[in-house]
């Protein structure tokens, strides 16, 4: 099983907006942070969407 993992990397200063069940849900919240949250429309290029196996064991 993968979640998608939706961060705001902007240097020193990264942010982890969430974790999301599909590529489509985390995209479309890109958008709306991309396009009306203060802080995050002023740097629109630097979200990053990562794929992430959960219930992943060690051995």
């Amino acid at each position: 099983m993968y979640v998608y993992l939706l961060l705001h990397d902007h240097g020193a200063n990264i942010k982890v907006i969430g974790y999301f069940s599909s590529w489509k849900k985390a995209r479309q919240v890109m958008k709306k942070y991309r396009s009306s949250v203060i802080g995050f429309k002023d740097y629109p290029t630097y979200f990053f969407i990562k794929k992430t196996r959960v219930n992943k064991g060690l051995l």
